[in-house]
């Protein structure tokens, strides 16, 4: 998929797509002092960003521009302010060492293989020294596992919209030479429509670090 179909597909998706209640930062607050700069990349209409506002510096980015709108005016009616730019996470329009901290939040999982791995070299770039990264992807035995494959566990689904499906160890591959804080598959069994189904999810928090003291558990 093109850089122009993936964002007219999201783009898409969010004449629909409704926003959330904010969602859990309580993983960050407890490891990044406040005030700390925090790009949120892939920040959609905000659900993370609401409440990193009121804690830290926050920069939001998102390839859809009527995301970052709704985001925008969210924030605004709420009293909270953050930078915005609609970028893609393969290409961040930052200088080097920028960030304290990068989230990533069910993002990496709509991209191809060449597009995770750009990504993850940007979100090096801008990460100062020690700086961290707070992420989340869906796992390889969640219930939505399937689709046209396009490539090996990467399907397109609803609007063009891509999902791929990760392994822990595809992870500590994608991130080699970061020091991993924390990596943990998240499974939840849930029953649908009288079913038991399972809803898999793999967090990670990770540390840009040096080859020397790099450590991943």
């Amino acid at each position: 998929m093109i850089e122009k179909e993936h964002i007219f597909a999201w783009e898409k998706e969010y004449r629909h797509l409704q926003w959330g209640c904010a969602g859990s930062i309580s993983h960050i607050t407890e490891r990044l002092p406040k005030r700390s700069r925090i790009l949120d990349a892939g920040c959609g209409c905000g659900r993370h960003l609401f409440p990193l506002s009121s804690n830290y510096s926050t920069t939001g980015i998102d390839i859809s521009f009527a995301a970052l709108t709704r985001a925008r005016d969210y924030l605004k009616k709420q009293g909270l302010k953050a930078d915005y730019a609609t970028a893609s996470l393969t290409h961040l329009p930052f200088k080097e060492g920028n960030f304290d901290a990068v989230i990533c939040l069910g993002v990496l999982q709509h991209l191809t293989e060449p597009g995770r791995k750009a990504a993850v070299s940007e979100i090096r770039r801008v990460l100062k020294h020690k700086g961290l990264v707070f992420f989340e992807v869906f796992g390889f035995q969640d219930m939505r596992f399937g689709g046209e494959e396009i490539e090996e566990r990467t399907f397109v689904r609803q609007h063009g919209i891509l999902y791929h499906y990760f392994t822990s160890e595809e992870i500590r591959a994608l991130f080699n030479g970061f020091e991993f804080l924390e990596l943990k598959d998240n499974i939840i069994e849930k029953n649908y429509k009288g079913k038991k189904q399972i809803r898999h999810m793999i967090s990670a928090v990770m540390r840009v670090s040096s080859e020397e003291d790099t450590h991943i558990v």
